[in-house]
């Protein structure tokens, strides 16, 4: 008879951190259904002239017509809508957008699209409400603080979120990622102000996502959770999160690419994966994106489906304490190989090779002469101070290489 207790003491088990800070402030609607009440939802959060920010593919679709509707519907007013962000959104796209939700007078930004969609929303915002540039909204907790002695931030306008794709987890984060195309890098943007206000999750909004899109989403949902898990900036409120996030994953995410249009229930259930993996405890895997895509166009969660095997095999040999937090990880996945390093990223590589998606960055047009100003990039992403193995120039140079 097993004693009491032992199984616990198997488990690998982190101390009590001495401190760390968590905030969940977004209110979230998961559901069917759920586009025609938008108005009647967001007016709870002081809502009145809501300028919907798209792209101009969602658009196509009609969504964002059920959404004005729905937006009308609960008393609201459609202040203008502003169809012209890109995949892979900039600096200027964000001031343009904030100046046309000022010419329309509105007082609320509406996001219904993808990452790129959600964080133009966002850094739009913090322009229409702050002044400024888009570029000077760069940094960590650095938003107009009230002149009241206590610190806190000034609120942006009312911001609600309704994503079109299941793999930023933008629509309750409080971070941003944007491009300055004249210095060829991202800015990252975090502070409270820019958790949405509200965030709806309806699986009618990715049933038209191309596979493919899906698969690079939906990879991009599980590298938060990984490097959630494994950073140096854990909390236990993130393990829970993380973990949760990469069953739903595990169990969802073939589903999804390979019967989406078909299968709501598997759409709908990658929404609240990447809702609930979102996190800015990030690492090495996106310190090497952000370069990738700011350079050479690679977009985002291609760029993470990459970069993702090399950077576990990496850390994973870096200590016992990172490999056992692995171990967890690749449990989930029957993934229990000693070298764990290895099986996992193994695991992850044909993963992504499964879903349709390049595993190497040479397939989607990085050069090899380009691999010096990756890591020039890489080096100099606040990411990388999180990652669980300190980084240097070689090793991000090795893990290019590795990539290619």
């Amino acid at each position: 008879m097993e004693e009491a207790g032992s199984a616990l003491d198997a488990a690998p088990l982190r101390g009590f951190k001495d401190f760390y800070q968590y905030a969940a402030t977004t209110r979230v609607i998961a559901g069917r259904h759920l586009l025609d009440s938008t108005g009647f939802e967001f007016l709870k959060e002081g809502a009145h002239r809501a300028f919907i920010v798209t792209d101009a593919v969602v658009r196509g679709t009609g969504l964002v017509d059920r959404v004005a509707s729905g937006v009308t519907d609960g008393g609201l007013e459609v202040a203008g809508v502003f169809d012209e962000v890109p995949q892979d959104s900039s600096t200027d796209v964000c001031e343009r957008c904030a100046a046309a939700a000022e010419e329309a007078g509105a007082d609320s930004f509406l996001a219904v699209g993808g990452g790129s969609v959600m964080d133009t929303a966002k850094v739009a915002d913090a322009v229409f409400t702050h002044g400024g540039s888009a570029r000077e909204q760069e940094g960590f907790l650095l938003m107009p603080r009230e002149d009241d002695g206590m610190g806190r931030p000034l609120d942006i306008a009312p911001l609600a979120c309704i994503p079109t794709t299941a793999g930023t987890g933008s629509e309750v984060s409080m971070a941003a990622v944007i491009k300055d195309p004249e210095a060829k890098v991202k800015l990252e943007i975090a502070d409270f102000p820019l958790f949405p206000r509200l965030a709806i999750l309806d699986p009618e909004t990715t049933l038209t996502l191309p596979p493919r899109v899906a698969a690079a989403t939906g990879m991009d949902a599980m590298t938060h959770a990984i490097e959630g898990y494994v950073s140096t900036d854990w909390s236990p409120h993130q393990d829970a999160r993380s973990l949760q996030a990469l069953r739903m994953i595990r169990d969802n995410l073939e589903r999804a690419v390979e019967r989406g249009h078909d299968d709501e229930e598997a759409r709908g259930n990658m929404l609240i994966a990447a809702n609930l993996a979102i996190t800015i405890a990030l690492g090495s895997v996106h310190a090497m994106s952000h370069p990738a895509g700011a350079q050479f166009g690679v977009p985002h969660g291609v760029a993470n489906a990459i970069h993702l095997p090399h950077v576990v095999r990496h850390n994973a040999a870096g200590g016992t304490d990172v490999a056992d937090r692995y171990r967890d990880i690749g449990e989930l996945f029957d993934v229990t190989e000693p070298e764990i390093g290895e099986a996992l990223a193994a695991y992850l590589t044909d993963l992504s090779a499964r879903i349709g998606l390049p595993t190497r960055l040479s397939a989607v047009g990085v050069p090899e002469d380009g691999i010096a100003a990756l890591v020039e990039g890489a080096m100099g992403d606040g990411t990388t101070l999180l990652n669980p193995r300190e980084m240097g120039e070689d090793d991000y140079t090795a893990l290019y290489r590795a990539a290619l």
